[in-house]
Parts: C-alpha cells; sequence; structure tokens
C-alpha cells in the first residue's frame, strides 16, 4: 500500500535543479509522478526522472471499457512501467466495472472514491489504530472514519 502526501517540487526549492533531485533521493525518498499522461506529467519526466511509481491520471478511468482510449492509454502505461521496473498506481477508481476492468489489465495498484475520499494525516492514523483498512467492502465513500466503524458495527 502507498500512502501519498502530495507536495510540489520547484526550481525555488533552494537548490540548483540539478542537485534536488539526487538530495532527495539520496535521503530514501522516493518520487512518484502524479497525474501521469496529462499536463506537465510528461514521457520527458518519466524519462529524466529516478522515479519509483507513475500515478495514471483519473481522465483516463473514467468510463474505461475496451472500446475507449482511455482503456489503451492505461493498458499501455501498464505495460511502460512494468518496463521500468517501476510501480504503477491508477487513480480515480470511482466503481466496481472500473476496477474489475483495470484488474483484467492486470493492475495491481489503484485508488479513488470507490475506497475512501482523501483522508487527513489524523483521520488516517485514527483509522489504521483502529484496525481498519481501506477496501471497497470496508470504507464507506462520504462518511467520516468514525461514522464508517460505526456503521460497520451496527
Amino acid at each position: 500500500m502507498h500512502v501519498f502526501r502530495t507536495r510540489s517540487l520547484h526550481k525555488n526549492c533552494g537548490l540548483a535543479e540539478d542537485d534536488a533531485i539526487p538530495a532527495l533521493t539520496e535521503t530514501g525518498i522516493h518520487l512518484s509522478l502524479d497525474d501521469f499522461g496529462t499536463g506537465y506529467s510528461s514521457l520527458t519526466h518519466a524519462h529524466k526522472l529516478p522515479l519509483d511509481c507513475i500515478k495514471v491520471d483519473r481522465i483516463f478511468v473514467h468510463g474505461i471499457r475496451p472500446d475507449t482510449a482511455g482503456y489503451g492509454i492505461v493498458k499501455s502505461l501498464l505495460a511502460l512501467s512494468r518496463d521500468m521496473g517501476i510501480a504503477c498506481v491508477v487513480e480515480g477508481v470511482e466503481t466496481e466495472e472500473e476496477l474489475s476492468i483495470l484488474k483484467s489489465l492486470g493492475t495491481s495498484e489503484v485508488q479513488g472514491y470507490l475506497f475512501s475520499r482523501p483522508l487527513s494525516e489524523a483521520d488516517l492514523g485514527r483509522l489504521f489504530a483502529k484496525g481498519m483498512t481501506l477496501s471497497s467492502s470496508t470504507v464507506t465513500p462520504d462518511i467520516s472514519p468514525a461514522a464508517q466503524k460505526t456503521a460497520q458495527a451496527g
């Protein structure tokens, strides 16, 4: 399981651009490229950066079916990540149907509202402290972890 804390890395981080990434990776920080396939997350970044993971943007997942462009794109990105020897997390999974299709493509790591809304660090800690896990059968979207525990117990 990956727990992501989103932060942007900018040229103004106090290090020269060529020194920033090695300085981070030497401290044990793992790099994931978020929203892969859109905007600034391009193949150039995948080629230049020492990535541990790409996170496929949710735009390719919404309404995914074998006859859609998103299907081919996700399939290709999964193959790319395997060939590069890095993890691939597919974002934006909201339905069991999307999850089923992604599983058929060999996806092993997903995230999305099907499992949980984004949680604060404190809420995530409380969730794990209570022994709960994040899965489509144990986390109900749109309610707090405390309310989820009550709903599951009742």
